[in-house]
């Protein structure tokens, strides 16, 4: 049987869009949603920024997402509402350039947040970011997408 027959490869590459925005869509949904949203997270990044491997990136962090308890609330809702707006726009096909920029970007800030350590997530992200190249290259959002109904 020729597995790769059966779908085009502009289906495939949808295939590819569709799973990495349930991927982010998972990602919000095993969030313990009222921590989070009161900032109980903060307490887990400000402890990677200490010894961070690249002080000016840990500063920057600690400047803008941990220097208030209200910046600590703007930066837990703004990662919610990220990651929900990428795995949607990816999901539906909708804006599908932006969701995957933005995607790689939620990526690489998660990467350099954990800096760049030896840790078990960090394939995660590497991988969610490959995938979302990908689906920005190829224009996966003209396939099952509303991208196709709307440009």
């Amino acid at each position: 049987m020729d597995i790769a027959g059966w779908l085009s490869n502009d289906q495939w590459l949808a295939i590819l869009r569709i799973g990495v925005g349930v991927w982010w869509l998972e990602s919000v949904r095993h969030k313990d949603l009222a921590g989070f949203l009161r900032g109980d997270s903060m307490q887990w990044v400000e402890s990677l920024t200490r010894d961070h491997p690249i002080p000016a990136f840990a500063a920057v962090i600690r400047g803008l997402a941990l220097s208030s308890q209200r910046r600590r609330l703007v930066a837990s809702w703004l990662v919610v509402a990220g990651e929900t707006s990428v795995g949607l726009s990816l999901v539906l096909g909708l804006l599908t350039p932006v969701g995957a920029l933005v995607a790689i970007f939620l990526n690489l800030n998660y990467l350099l947040l954990a800096g760049l350590r030896d840790q078990g997530e960090q394939g995660q992200n590497l991988m969610m970011i490959l995938i979302e190249v990908v689906v920005l290259a190829t224009a996966a959002g003209m396939t099952w997408g509303l991208d196709a109904a709307l440009f």
